[in-house]
């Protein structure tokens, strides 16, 4: 063999062999895409069933709210009806004292108990026609609102000492 031969025989396997490189190039980069499109499917199943979870416990909390809101409107029907059987036997003046002594009871209890307070009394009374005075009106419509805390004042130590009076009787 002559040397032109052996290098035209070099040139043609280096061509053939970057040739085949090539072809193993593009195998790789398809399998690369192929990899990363398999990726982010298992990221998005991964979603998929994070969101299903999510969905199944939101079902489960909107059955318990129709749960608890029909167990409300029939507790708000059967006060429609006791509030209806006590307005046609007492006369207005009495439920009218009963209620004023409600709400004056009921200042006293937290935000979201005066507010279903003065819900019900409101429905009580729209329910039965009843009129009300104008204090009472005003005790009623001023029960939702805020009020700051009531202060507990604690006296520790001897009473007799603090005032020395000693004509205090301990208990």
């Amino acid at each position: 063999m002559e040397q032109g031969d052996l290098k035209e025989m070099a040139q043609e396997a280096r061509l053939a062999l970057e040739k085949e490189r090539g072809e193993w190039m593009e195998k790789v980069a398809r399998v690369d895409g192929l990899l990363r499109t398999l990726e982010a499917t298992e990221e998005v199943l991964a979603e998929r069933e994070s969101l299903r979870r999510e969905v199944e416990a939101l079902r489960g909390q909107l059955q318990e709210e129709k749960e608890l809101r029909v167990k409300v409107e029939m507790q708000l029907k059967e006060m429609s009806k006791l509030s209806a059987s006590v307005a046609g036997k007492a006369s207005q003046d009495e439920v009218l004292k009963a209620l004023r002594v409600f709400v004056n009871k009921s200042k006293r209890k937290k935000l979201e108990k005066r507010i279903a307070v003065k819900e019900m009394v409101l429905e009580l009374a729209m329910a039965n026609g009843v009129a009300f005075p104008e204090d009472l009106a005003t005790s009623i419509d001023s029960l939702d609102d805020e009020q700051p805390e009531a202060k507990v004042v604690n006296v520790a130590g001897n009473y007799n000492d603090i005032h020395d009076n000693g004509s205090v009787v301990r208990a």
